[in-house]
């Protein structure tokens, strides 16, 4: 059973900044070091420095990146650059923007959501995690005592009661507006004790499906475990709850795009390794295009996979030494009564070409051969220049498959899907102290 419930917010305070668009960041996982020094540079303010703080060469165990964001938070705090709500609240966070030159609307509820194991099937997650942001994550919850950024989640509303109490909500004036990273970001809160009643009751039954934050998710169960066993659970329940954005599974502006991969430094026998198992598990069809510096060819490429991956696993190839483009579809295809996971694009690039050759995808990221990212024309330029040998293409996994998966109770592999947009850090920031 879920339990969601409204909470005290820190919003930074209009009357001392009016220009919000400077104060943002976005979550920690897709700051770039060339982006994490604009953002610091851009304002003392901006939530960088509680999100994802600068190292430096006099790091030590009592002044550190973690330390100085709790020191800032502390600070705003007490000058009233933050303020806490005076009430309870659930928050309606509206965000427009356009995607392939549409123009799309996202809302969401942010929320307190109660934390829960993984295995009791209230929270369900779709990805694997890795430990490394996962002990970053720890050290700046424990230092802040707060959740600063949401994570992003999914819930399905059968009853259609939260759709039209958003509606109603998102009518009136908003606290907060600002344009952001090419989207107009509205916030709206409200403590009704009635309409925050029929929140709660509505989504007491309704699973809530991970998104995009597993690991601060994760974070959060164990930094409550810790609480538990140091004896604070009395003192402080905030630390049995985690900052949620909640979107409807059947929001018209809920976007998923796949993760891509590049590769580079691949000795010449794990080339003819990894060529080997692409061979032996997929048919091959080379494009008649080749690789080009204005991106048609991986503009071509993937209309095809969008064609192809409604019925059939498919995977775009770039390799740099012959300068084509290839499209690969799964010889042995999994039927539709097949496990989720099989039908994946992410898993089966994993499963049957990586993985065989370099242990685990996560592995090759640490010896810095592999690389992600969800823009396309990146990896064809990637490719283009030479850095990098081969480039993978994905298809996007359609919401349907997504909840297939969460619902198996299986994981893909990590970087498997991103959510765009991603949720911004500083508009709302939950204080678990």
């Amino acid at each position: 059973m879920s339990d969601i419930q409204p909470f005290k917010g820190l919003r930074y305070s209009l009357n001392k900044i009016t220009d919000l668009e400077q104060l943002l960041c976005p979550p920690y996982d897709i700051i770039s070091p060339e982006l994490q020094l604009e953002l610091h540079q851009r304002n003392p303010y901006n939530a960088v420095r509680l999100e994802f703080g600068m190292e430096t060469p006099s790091d030590s165990a009592n002044d550190n990146r973690y330390t100085r964001a709790a020191n800032f938070l502390e600070e705003w705090l007490i000058q009233g650059t933050l303020l806490t709500e005076n009430e309870d609240a659930f928050y309606i966070l509206q965000e427009d923007f356009y995607h392939q030159g549409r123009s799309m609307r996202r809302r969401s509820i942010l929320a307190a959501v109660r934390l829960e194991e993984l295995s009791k099937g209230v929270v369900l997650p779709h990805e694997e995690t890795a430990q490394g942001p996962k002990r970053d994550r720890m050290e700046l919850l424990t230092a802040t005592k707060a959740n600063l950024s949401p994570i992003m989640s999914i819930y399905r509303d059968s009853s259609g009661e939260i759709g039209t109490l958003v509606d109603e909500v998102a009518s009136g004036p908003p606290l907060a507006s600002v344009d952001y990273d090419n989207t107009h970001i509205q916030l709206w809160a409200f403590t009704d004790k009635t309409m925050v009643q029929t929140v709660t009751q509505s989504l007491k039954d309704t699973p809530v499906y991970l998104a995009d934050g597993h690991h601060r998710y994760e974070t959060a169960l164990q930094y409550r475990d810790i609480q538990r066993a140091d004896g604070n659970r009395r003192d402080s329940l905030g630390n049995d709850f985690v900052m949620m954005s909640l979107i409807e599974i059947q929001d018209s502006g809920l976007v998923v795009l796949p993760y891509h991969r590049a590769m580079r430094g691949l000795s010449t026998d794990e080339m003819d390794r990894i060529m080997a198992q692409i061979n032996e598990s997929f048919d091959i069809q080379v494009l008649d295009v080749r690789l080009d510096q204005t991106g048609d060819a991986i503009s071509h490429l993937e209309e095809l996979l969008e064609e192809t991956a409604v019925n059939q696993v498919a995977i775009g190839l770039l390799k740099a030494n012959e300068r084509k483009v290839y499209l690969l579809t799964l010889r042995n295809q999994p039927g539709a009564s097949s496990p989720p996971l099989q039908r994946c694009a992410a898993q089966v690039l994993g499963r049957d070409i990586l993985e065989p050759v370099l242990e685990t995808q996560q592995r090759a990221v640490e010896r810095g051969i592999l690389r992600f990212t969800h823009d396309s024309k990146e990896v064809n330029k990637l490719v283009i220049d030479g850095d990098y040998q081969l480039g993978f293409i994905l298809p996007a996994l359609s919401m349907d498959l997504f909840e297939e998966v969460v619902l198996s109770g299986e994981r893909m592999p990590l970087k498997s899907t991103y959510f765009s947009p991603k949720l911004p850090t500083g508009l709302v920031i939950n204080n678990l102290g």
